[in-house]
Order: structure tokens, then sequence, then C-alpha cells
């Protein structure tokens, strides 16, 4: 254990306490601490800075552990009265009294300790009553004084730094004529620099938490207004201009929503009559141009009744010329009327014949519909065989949550974005808002219908979906970040109160 502290090694070492005590981590010492360690580093003197380390981390709490290390401190080098003070907004407040579990902070002992300690304080030395030879020239009219009120014939301050901080002193008094040696005050300052750690850890860790808030607090304006930091100083300088601008500066507030495409104009195609599919050459997907054949269906029987019709017709045609011939006036109106009969049946067989090609009525894409794999199947009439969209005009369907349905107006613009064409925006203008909602993902939604600004892209189809944003006006930034969350904790505190 000696060899560790005698060694020439300057870099940062580390001190192991017995088995007996438990340290939360070892403590790393820094190049002066290891030459303060050295000036103490016989074997008892070493042996003694480890028992005083030990009782100082024993407890977990500050005030134990600092009542138990100046009564350690106090009963190894034969003292009187140890006294321990910590620096709190620049002054010295005592914390523990030698033997003592409790104490009051107004008598006149604890006063003139707390002078001494300050003394100490105010000059960053130890400070030995009475003076040895060696040491510097010293204020030491509070120490002179508290030996004088309270019989200490020899007294010494040593105080504690961490980091090139005093964060508390030690106060040392002997009822004796046995003053400080030299080899003491090297004791005394190598425990003072190891312990001084552990005690600030304990009363840091030990204080109530809006204690630790405000101090946490005091720390970081100091770093803005003292000379060092720049870091610091250039962060909080960005975080205010941030919030400024965020407070103060206004934004284009819009409202998102997702967005499907319809065609303007949905034509089916429907079957004229019932038969049988003979063909479908198209199906869903497939762009068409006006007067393109989508299906037919079977015309057979069609045309047998049409010839069945003429022929019938021109036998009643005959038979109206006979009787009109003879004169008969009333069989001339019977034949007649069967003639008329005939002539629409013709009609009627000639008009489906006609229809039995489905054609598509203006150019566009087949939205539904595939019967490429059911020809020959019945079908009924005026059942729905394909679906129809143009391809130049479409109405854009948004749904709008109903939380932001409110400021949503007609001839309002914004700005689409499809799934398709993620890199392609195309502008629009809102037309007209259904006052109903529906229902989806457990949350209420508006169907908000718009036009495009400009022709729109040759690439759309009907049913592809994207994400507009209504542009509804400015805004301040901060309001157009927080209002969705303000806004449910106002729902959310209107519905807990009673």
């Amino acid at each position: 254990m000696n060899d560790i502290f005698m060694s020439e090694q300057r870099g940062p070492q580390t001190i192991v306490p017995p088995e007996s005590s438990i340290l939360p981590r070892p403590v790393t010492l820094s190049p002066d601490l290891a030459e303060l360690i050295k000036k103490a580093a016989t074997a008892e003197q070493l042996k003694i800075v480890l028992e005083l380390v030990s009782a100082a981390v024993a407890s977990g709490r500050f005030a134990e552990a600092a009542r138990a290390f100046v009564t350690e401190l106090a009963t190894r080098l034969a003292c009187d009265r140890v006294s321990f003070g910590a620096v709190t907004d620049g002054r010295i407040e005592v914390k523990a009294l030698s033997h003592s579990a409790t104490f009051s902070a107004k008598t006149n002992l604890i006063r003139a300790g707390a002078s001494a300690m300050e003394e100490s304080l105010d000059q960053r030395q130890t400070i030995v009553v009475p003076p040895l030879p060696t040491s510097p020239t010293q204020v030491i009219r509070a120490h002179e004084e508290l030996a004088r009120q309270f019989g200490a014939f020899t007294l010494c301050s040593v105080p504690l730094v961490e980091q090139g901080r005093v964060i508390g002193v030690l106060t040392l008094e002997r009822g004796t004529e046995q003053p400080f040696d030299r080899r003491e005050l090297d004791l005394l300052e190598a425990v003072g620099a190891v312990v001084g750690p552990i005690l600030e850890v304990k009363r840091r860790d030990d204080r109530w938490l809006t204690r630790k808030a405000w101090e946490s607090f005091r720390a970081q304006i100091s770093k803005l207004v003292g000379p060092r930091h720049v870091g610091f100083k250039l962060a909080a300088l960005t975080l205010t201009a941030l919030t400024v601008f965020v407070l103060f500066v206004k934004g284009d507030y819009r409202v998102t929503a997702k967005t499907v495409l319809e065609g303007s104009v949905q034509r089916a195609a429907v079957a004229p009559f019932q038969g049988y599919l003979e063909t479908a050459p198209v199906r869903a997907g497939d762009v068409v141009q006006a007067g393109q054949v989508l299906a037919t269906l079977q015309d057979h029987d069609l045309r047998l009744e049409r010839l069945r019709w003429i022929s019938q017709r021109d036998q009643l045609a005959k038979e109206h010329r006979q009787v009109m011939a003879d004169r008969d006036a009333a069989k001339v109106e019977i034949k007649a009327a069967e003639l008329a009969q005939a002539e629409a049946q013709l009609a009627l067989a000639t008009d489906k014949l006609a229809r039995a090609q489905i054609i598509a009525p203006f150019a566009g894409i087949v939205v539904t519909g595939d019967w490429s794999q059911q020809l020959g199947s019945p079908v009924d009439e005026g059942r729905v065989l394909f679906e129809l969209a143009p391809l130049d005009e479409y109405r854009i369907i948004l749904q709008v949550d109903e939380r932001d349905i409110a400021p949503i107006r007609t001839t309002q613009a914004g700005t689409l974005l499809l799934s398709a064409l993620p890199y392609e925006s195309m502008p629009f203008k809102v037309t007209k808002i259904t006052p109903v909602s529906t229902a989806k993902e457990g949350r209420n939604f508006f169907r908000v219908e718009a036009a495009f600004a400009e022709r729109p892209s040759e690439r759309l189809r009907p049913a592809m979906e994207g994400i507009a944003k209504i542009e509804v006006d400015r805004r301040l930034l901060v309001w157009i970040w927080t209002h969705e969350a303000v806004d449910w904790a106002r729902l959310k505190l209107w519905s807990w109160l009673p």
C-alpha cells in the first residue's frame, strides 16, 4: 500500500478502502492530491486516511457521514473538538460537530467556529494557532477569539478543495499545549482533499428536490454571465432566438387530410337486355376511346327475331293492301293496327341488335369490371358490367378530421401530393364541404370536395391516394405546433371537471 503513494508517477491514482468499508466507486486522485498524500505517506498515516474515508462513506446520509467523520478525526488526532462547515452561498454553515448528534447554530460556540472557518475560507489557506515558524503571514483574529472564548490552546482550520473550489472547512481544537506540527498538517490536507469531495457529493444528494433544482438553475444562469462557457452562451443565445422566433413569427396554417381521386363523371355501362356474354375485350384499368367496344352480347336470337318480324310485317302489309282493295273499312283498320304492331316489334328487335355491342360513351379509363374470365355467362338486363371515368376531369375527395373542419371554407386553396407522384405538387381549390361525417379508425371525418386549379397531369388515375394540405391563414408558429395538444388538454380537463 505504501508503494502506491511513494511512486514518482504523476498521473491519476486510486485509493482502495479496506474490505470492511463500502465505497460507491474508487476515489481517483489528481497529481496534486497524490502529492499531498505522499507527504503523509507512512504506514500509520495511510491507515488513518483510509479509516477516515471509511467513516465518511459508511453512511448514506450527509449529516450522519459528516458527524462520523469529524468524530473519528477527533479521536485519531486527540482533539477536543472537530467541526465541519460547508460553503453555502459564499458563507460557512456548520454542518457537523464531533461527539454531538445535535447542536444549535445560534450558540456562541458555533458562531465563533463559523467565523474562524470563514477566515480560512477567505484566505484559502490552512491556519494554525499558534502559527508554525514556516507559516506565512495570515489573519488569525477569529481563531484567536475562538481560542480565548472556549479555552483552546491550539487550533487548526483546513479548507476542503474540490477542483479548485473551496467546498468546506475543517476546524480542529485542542485544549492541551500540544501544537499541530507539519506532519499532522500534511495529513489533514491529504484527508481533506480525499474526504471533502465525498462529503460534498453526499451533501448534494441529500438536499430537497426543489433545492437541487434551484441550485442547478443558478449554476446554469451563472454560466451566462461569467467569463467562460462560450459554447453554453452561444447555445443559450440560439435557443433564445429560436424561442422568440416561434413566439412572434407567423407561418402558414394548413390543415392536412388524406385524399383520394375520383372521376368528375363516372358512367356505368350496363347490359341492355337479358342475354349471354360473348366478348369482353377490356377490363378495369384499361384506357378506352369514345365509341370503343367494351363487350358484346350474343345476338343470334335477336337476328332470328328480327327476321321473323320482317317476314310478319311484309305479310301484314300485303294483307293490308288486299283489304284496302276490297274497300272493307273495318278490316282496313284492323290490318293497319297489326301492321303498326309488327313494325314496332321489328324496331325493338333492331334496336336490341344494335345495342348488343356495349360501347364507351367517352374517352376514359375503365374503373371497375372484368368479364374476361366469364365469357358465355348469362347477364340480366340492367346489370352493371363496367364503370368508366374520364382521364382529364377529376374531383379531389379530402377526409378532414372533425377537429380541423371549423376553419375550412369553400374557395380555399391547397396543395396535393399523391403517393404515386410524390415529387409533383398539384394546386387545388375547395369546392364543397359535405355536412355529414363518417366514422373511420375511431374518429369522425368530413367529406370535402375540391377541384384542380390547373389542368391535371395525364399520369393521374382514379382511386389514387395522397395527402392534401388546405391553406387556412397565417398564425403564430407556436400556436400551429401546439394547438392540437392544447385542444386535447382542454377537452380532457373539461371532461374531468365536475
